[in-house]
């Protein structure tokens, strides 16, 4: 697994492939980059490229991400990167792997040269293939022949040594067409509710999610555990760790200023949520 989280937070702002005189135009997302920690230090030692599938696709991948480094010396680059709900489809290193939904920090590290391709697939969009309950997928990884042909590693390993990305994302496309299926009612309530848990900062908890929807809580609960496998109040404490680590990142916001911002009930409640998922303090983030 790598780089989940460089793909996780890039919902908003992707560009999308378009047809311009019968030709289709793969266009690269330069927004930027959420839920990779200290990214503006990291982001020099690797190359990250986004790309937004094609309208076939549009029900079942969020977006690609191809990723690429070539590190002198014997220091390797260790990126740390925030958890994720969605699943992700994985080729590196002579193996094709799917990456269930991630719940707490993950550490990759690259040294050398090396080449991740990755596929970021809606919320939810797997299940149709999925055996288990999702919530048997989290913080897992199996090969992905499990779930998809046999022949997925025969056809997608080879792109590791393909140098255009648009033939990897053609290559990418035209084999997980195959895996297209029409989403139902409760698979689209499970990402529309992600979607505003993500992009609404006022929502801090399940209660204000539920008057926001008018869903009952309940409710959002059946929808989770059956396309997320984790629990509504984890992902809202996820995307509102996102909000600190931003505040954090610029530099322009103190811990008690935070705490009011984000609207904790104290700066232990921001320091418990902070350490429990990111796995140091705040301040031993800062340092």
């Amino acid at each position: 697994m790598f780089f989940c989280s460089l793909a996780f937070e890039l919902t908003s702002g992707i560009v999308k492939t378009r047809q311009t005189n019968g030709l289709e135009v793969l266009q690269e997302n330069n927004t930027s980059v959420a839920g990779v920690l200290h990214h503006k230090a990291g982001n020099k030692n690797y190359d990250l490229r986004r790309y937004f599938p094609q309208v076939q696709l549009e029900g079942l991948i969020e977006q690609f991400w191809f990723v690429d480094w070539q590190l002198s010396g014997d220091k390797p680059h260790i990126q740390n990167n925030l958890p994720d709900p969605n699943f992700h489809l994985v080729v590196e290193a002579h193996q094709v792997k799917l990456i269930g939904p991630v719940s707490k920090l993950y550490t990759y590290t690259m040294k050398d040269k090396g080449r991740i391709l990755g596929v970021k697939f809606n919320i939810g969009a797997l299940s149709h293939l999925l055996d288990k309950p999702l919530s048997q997928y989290v913080d897992k990884e199996f090969f992905a022949r499990e779930i998809f042909s046999d022949q997925v590693e025969s056809r997608l390993l080879p792109l590791l040594d393909v140098e255009s990305d648009k033939d990897i994302f053609n290559t990418l496309s035209a084999f997980l067409l195959n895996y297209t299926a029409d989403s139902c009612v409760t698979q689209r309530q499970a990402l529309a509710l992600c979607t505003l848990i993500k992009n609404d900062t006022n929502i801090f908890s399940v209660e204000a999610l539920s008057l926001k929807t008018n869903l009952s809580k309940r409710a959002i609960q059946r929808v989770f555990n059956k396309h997320v496998g984790l629990k509504p109040k984890w992902l809202i404490r996820k995307y509102r760790l996102h909000q600190v680590l931003k505040q954090l990142e610029i530099g322009s916001i103190d811990i008690l200023g935070v705490v009011e911002l984000l609207g904790y009930t104290d700066q232990a409640h921001l320091i418990r949520d902070f350490k429990e998922i990111i796995g140091i303090t705040p301040g031993q983030y800062l340092k």
